[in-house]
């Protein structure tokens, strides 16, 4: 009798080993969300990097420990300072957006740590240095009065220098930069730069005015030109006569029934042209 009693409390406590086993199991199985991936450490060291395609993992083993890595886009906005190529000063805000590129999550954490506070502490620290220095050399190619007009110029030179400086310092992927509202210190700088744009646009609407009324000009000489020569007044109606014979020729070949041809005046030759040909 007091075997049986140990035999049943032998395989009670078995079965609330295998719950708790299982329980533990259970609390450490991982996976990746959409957006993220996330990083498995071997006491330390890292061994793999999980997506969400990869599936559920555990980490139940002893050593093992998981931390997840955002990869979706997000933006960053940095306030600058900067100086016009004749020393205006202005403040513009640019925003980057971009995403951590997923194939070098490895190289990134290594680089900037298992903390994600951290790791986005010290990216923005360094993005926004970045920023400060294309700003100020884009902006530098360009005068005072010259900054309104050529936005996108600047926007250009900027991405173009960030691009890969944040794919290699950063390890981040560039969708878009936006420049923001340049700001002069010396608001008769901004009312003046704005004047240049508008003048520079009323001059473009201008100059198309004037090319369309040039082209109407030449086109009306060109005709006056080919009416008052005999010789080109000829080949201008050779070329109507030979437009009237290919419009008849297209409506003798599509008419259907009797055909009557007249030359002048006078009554042709009824033709009776077949259907079906």
């Amino acid at each position: 009798m007091s075997s049986s009693k140990y035999v049943l409390a032998g395989v009670i406590l078995l079965g609330v080993i295998a719950l708790m086993g299982a329980g533990v199991a259970f609390a450490n199985i991982q996976y990746a969300q959409e957006g993220t991936v996330q990083v498995v450490t071997n006491w330390g060291a890292i061994e793999r990097v999980y997506a969400p395609s990869d599936g559920w993992f555990t980490t139940v083993a002893p050593g093992k420990k998981s931390y997840e890595v955002n990869i979706k886009s997000f933006t960053e906005k940095a306030p600058v300072r900067v100086t016009s190529r004749d020393n205006a000063a202005l403040q513009v805000e640019i925003s980057v957006t971009a995403y951590t590129d997923a194939a070098k999550v490895m190289e990134y954490v290594r680089k900037y740590g298992f903390s994600e506070s951290e790791r986005h502490q010290r990216r923005g620290e360094i993005l926004r240095g970045l920023v400060q220095t294309e700003a100020r050399n884009a902006f530098s190619e360009f005068g005072a009065y010259d900054i309104y007009a050529n936005q996108e110029q600047i926007q250009k030179r900027i991405i173009e220098g960030l691009r890969p400086q944040l794919a290699s310092q950063l390890l981040l992927v560039t969708e878009s930069v936006q420049i923001g509202n340049p700001d002069f210190q010396d608001d008769r700088i901004e009312a003046a730069a704005s004047g240049v744009v508008a003048n520079e646009k009323q001059k473009q609407a201008e100059e198309a005015r004037l090319e369309a009324a040039k082209i109407s000009t030449q086109t009306k000489q060109i005709e006056a030109q080919t009416f008052a020569n005999p010789a080109m007044l000829e080949i201008k109606k050779l070329e109507l006569q030979l437009e009237i014979e290919r419009a008849r020729s297209e409506g003798i070949k599509s008419h259907q029934g009797p055909l009557t041809i007249m030359y002048g005046n006078v009554p042709g030759v009824q033709v009776q042209v077949p259907t079906g040909r």
